[in-house]
């Protein structure tokens, strides 16, 4: 009868680096891009320039801490991380697009 307890030392180790990327990707990975969907944000919300600056400040903690739940939704750390360098490249695009 085999061991059904017990998991292969391989698996295990996957299992840490996978954990440890996912970890990594929530903590470094979504700063840039939240930061970078904030300066979006700053440029195209209507109104004053000191108005759109403080709403964007603002916003830069909120929208890192849901990136950083959204990035725990990704099905291993490899793809977390291509997550989070995606949309960063997406919203560094759009924000040197946008003329505000």
């Amino acid at each position: 009868m085999a061991d059904r307890g017990k998991a292969h030392p391989r698996d295990l180790r996957h299992r840490r680096v996978d954990g440890a990327l996912r970890i990594t990707a929530a903590l470094f990975g979504t700063i840039p891009g939240s930061l970078l969907f904030s300066v979006l944000l700053a440029r195209v919300l209507p109104g004053d320039e000191t108005v759109r600056f403080v709403v964007a400040y603002m916003l830069i903690i909120p929208i890192a801490v849901a990136a950083m739940c959204a990035v725990f939704l990704a099905r291993s750390g490899a793809r977390a991380w291509l997550l989070c360098a995606s949309a960063a490249l997406l919203l560094f695009v759009l924000v040197y697009q946008v003329h505000g």
